[in-house]
């Protein structure tokens, strides 16, 4: 896998561009602990020049610390002399701002949830490609480097023919923030949801999988699902089976993978899988007779035992993610999470409200 190469103009010799004048929307957990962080770490390629929070304090930080002009309106954000404008926005307020930002010219980053449906992401690219910008959904955990080591293996057929793939993401924790609450956008399918199945959608290449889905309030303290159960399935494509829960007391491995030909597990820090070579095993054809000594068929099988560990110096998502975006930006290159991908597990999203508007295959 490749990003985008910004550092082409200082290999070439040349003087490096200045750095992308930044806004950011909203200075909570996303807009302050990770864009702002992030991009203060990639000041060849960044500034934060303005930013925008209804909270006067976080204003001021941003101030303070960024050197950023404080805005108290969005509409003054957007109209001041940025680049690129970072949504951080609570979800439902997602599509809006966007659009906004696009037709006054900016590039844009779009925290996940993309959008609260597929009809909203239209617009939101519609505009951004009328006015020839960049339009990022933040959906980060694309770069992540465990699950990209998952992919890989996956699709190179060393598991063999691939029946199923598990994702976990297990916590046992009560919420009452804002997006326990569904007219802000939040829970289980639209917040972290979205990260699982974003990933998720990577496995089925283009075709569309059939679902089902159960989703139930867990431990919120609002109205929004925290517990999630969402099946993919689609033929001549693995099944993969997401958990996404706040009320699972013994977490499981992120990743259970089972294959023709092995299997894996692991997590976030390291993965370890195992494989056969049936070339080597002895050649078995079915027997209808007795069962011999009346036992269950059973050979020890010759397993290659593999593992994987994080490197704690590659660069995390955040970085990968930014560095994407300035040479989507600065060099015209392809974006790695694009609008059509975020619309493709929206449409899913779509499918799994009707679900739980019908009760059809959802528990509520």
């Amino acid at each position: 896998m490749s990003f985008n190469d910004t550092s082409a103009a200082k290999s070439n010799g040349k003087h490096a561009p200045a750095p992308i004048r930044l806004a950011i929307a909203g200075l909570g957990r996303s807009g302050w602990n990770i864009h702002a962080r992030t991009v203060r770490e990639l000041p060849d390629l960044f500034r934060v020049t303005a930013a925008m929070d209804p909270d006067a304090e976080r204003r001021a930080q941003a101030t303070a610390e960024l050197g950023a002009r404080a805005c108290e309106t969005y509409e003054e954000l957007i109209a001041d002399d940025v680049d690129a404008v970072v949504i951080a926005s609570p979800s439902s307020l997602h599509a809006e701002h966007a659009i906004a930002a696009a037709e006054a010219g900016k590039h844009v980053v779009v925290e996940k949830p993309f959008a609260m449906s597929v009809e909203e992401a239209d617009r939101m690219t519609d505009v951004a490609e009328s006015a020839g910008v960049v339009l990022a959904p933040f959906q980060n955990r694309r770069y992540e480097a465990h699950y990209r080591k998952v992919l890989e293996l996956v699709r190179s057929g060393e598991l063999g023919e691939v029946l199923q793939v598990r994702m976990c993401w297990h916590r046992f924790t009560r919420r009452w923030d804002w997006q326990a609450q569904r007219k802000m956008g939040g829970g289980a399918l639209f917040n972290n949801g979205t990260h699982l199945l974003d990933q998720a959608m990577e496995f089925f290449g283009d075709t569309e999988p059939e679902i089902f889905v159960d989703a139930r309030r867990g431990l919120s303290m609002g109205d929004a699902d925290e517990h999630l159960k969402l099946i993919l399935r689609a033929e001549g494509c693995p099944t993969v089976d997401i958990e996404y829960t706040n009320a699972s007391a013994f977490e499981h491995d992120r990743w259970h993978v089972m294959g023709t030909a092995g299997g894996l597990r692991g997590d976030v820090g390291s993965l370890e899988w195992k494989t056969v070579d049936w070339s080597e095993m002895p050649e078995r054809v079915v027997d209808e007779g007795p069962a011999a000594n009346r036992l269950y068929p059973n050979e020890e099988i010759a397993w290659r035992e593999h593992r994987w560990e994080a490197d704690p110096k590659a660069p995390g998502p955040y970085e990968l993610f930014y560095r994407d975006f300035a040479g989507a930006i600065r060099h015209g290159g392809d974006l790695l999470v694009t609008p059509a991908s975020a619309r493709r597990y929206l449409a899913v999203l779509e499918r799994c409200v009707e679900r739980l508007d019908s009760h059809a295959g959802l528990v509520n």
